[in-house]
Parts: structure tokens; C-alpha cells; sequence
């Protein structure tokens, strides 16, 4: 298994070349290109960001809840700026061979990764989405990724199936009670969260869930045990999931 969730925000940065020789639609007002990756049929994906959100300034804020208003910022001059004109959600867009815009979508927060699947055995090549949902506050909020096939969904979630047979867009959370695991030699990713079993918040119970893709939907296994798990302990065992 390979970890994923708490070293997305540095081995996002990495920007692929195999897209750069491509021709690309123009970056709206506003933004920068983030990230670049190839989508594997001569198109690309690209994240956008505020274009004054450097990478510097991307990795210091990742994970620690900014509210980024200009409060937020040290230097005077961005934090004036930003008070005039507030930073833009980041966004992710699908960029065709011949280098025209296939699809945009707005991710409603300004901090967001891009990593290429490490699994094995995807029917098409496949990618992380990360954005930073960390609240100010807490130990429920941080970055939550979401599955992206464009192949097959272009920028729409990949899904899982219910137990009951719904189908539902698979999110995974990295918070100070969940993490998450891809595995790098099958289409196979783990979740295990922790939340409290009653009212009163005494007693908590720990929930193990198993993804695996099967005719490019995700199904889901899961089940729950009496106790508690924070992001301070070591990722469970494999045995400890369904």
C-alpha cells in the first residue's frame, strides 16, 4: 500500500511533461496554471489557482485553516491587494489534444492538488484530486480527494455502490480522525475514520472501509469497531479492513 493523503500537497507540485509540448486554451484572468498533467490521449488536466497564491505561499498555507482574507497574509501588500479583490476558488479543467477547453469546474476553495493514480490495474489513467477543505478550527476538516477518470467521466467524481445498491461520488477524507491508503499493485483504496457512537461523545466507534473497482464503479465494504483512531497513530493494518 502506498500512503497518499499527507504527502499530497508536495508531490502535487510536481508538473508532468509530457503535456507541456501541447497547445493549451488561454488561463482565465486571475489565475495561474498550478498543475499540468496528461491525460494519456494528448489532452490534459490543469489546476488553477489565484494567480497570486505562488507555491511558496501554497505550501505554507496548505492544511492550517487560512481564511484567507488579509488577515491571512504577512506581507502588507498581498493582504491589501486581497482585501480590494478576495483570492478566487481554485479550479480544475479538462483540456482537449488539440488544446481547447473540454470542461471547467469550480472546487469552491482557493488550495487544490493533482497526483496521478499509483494503482495498478485502472482501465484508463486515472487521478487524485485534493482540495483543502481544513477549517480554522477542529479535528473533522482537511483535505478531501476525489477520484477523476477522464477518460470515462471527464471531470465528474468516479463513484461507489452502497450496500443498498446507490451510487454515491467516492470522497476520502484526511482529517485529524480519518486517513486513507491507494494500493500501488490493485485498484484498491482503504479509509478508516473515527467518530463518536452517541450523543454524549464518550464512547467512539472506528469505522474500516474497503473500496475496490469493479466495472468502473467502486464498491464499497466496510465495517465498524468499538474504539478510537486519530491521525497521531499509525495507519491500521491491512487485516483490520474488510
Amino acid at each position: 500500500m502506498r500512503f497518499i493523503g499527507a504527502a499530497m500537497c508536495l508531490a502535487g507540485w510536481m508538473v508532468w511533461a509530457g503535456a507541456a509540448g501541447a497547445a493549451t486554451a488561454a488561463v482565465p484572468e486571475g489565475y495561474r496554471l498550478a498543475q499540468e498533467m496528461p491525460t494519456g490521449d494528448g489532452g490534459a488536466l490543469e489546476l488553477l489557482e489565484d494567480a497570486r497564491i505562488t507555491s511558496d505561499l501554497h505550501q505554507s498555507l496548505w492544511g492550517n485553516g487560512s481564511t484567507f482574507d488579509e488577515d491571512a497574509f504577512d506581507d502588507d501588500a498581498l493582504a491589501k491587494d486581497v482585501a480590494r479583490t478576495p483570492i478566487v476558488e481554485a479550479r480544475v479543467r479538462l483540456i482537449s489534444a488539440a488544446g481547447e477547453e473540454v470542461e471547467s469546474v469550480g472546487l469552491a476553495y482557493p488550495l487544490a492538488t493533482l497526483e496521478k493514480a499509483p494503482m495498478d490495474g485502472m482501465p484508463a489513467p486515472t487521478f487524485f484530486l485534493t482540495v483543502d477543505q481544513t477549517a480554522p478550527m477542529g479535528s473533522t476538516s482537511g483535505p478531501a480527494t476525489q477520484v477523476l477518470m477522464p477518460a470515462q467521466r471527464k471531470l465528474q467524481p468516479m463513484q461507489y455502490q452502497t450496500a443498498d445498491g446507490k451510487l454515491k461520488p467516492l470522497f476520502l477524507a484526511q482529517t485529524g480522525k480519518a486517513a486513507w491508503q491507494a494500493g500501488d499493485s490493485a485498484p484498491e483504496i482503504l479509509q478508516v475514520s473515527s467518530s463518536a457512537a452517541d450523543e454524549e461523545g464518550e464512547e467512539f466507534v472506528t469505522t474500516y472501509q474497503t473500496y475496490r473497482l469493479k466495472d468502473g464503479v467502486w464498491q464499497l465494504t466496510a465495517r465498524d469497531e468499538a474504539g478510537y483512531w486519530d491521525s497521531e497513530s499509525d495507519f491500521p493494518q491491512r487485516s483490520a479492513f474488510p
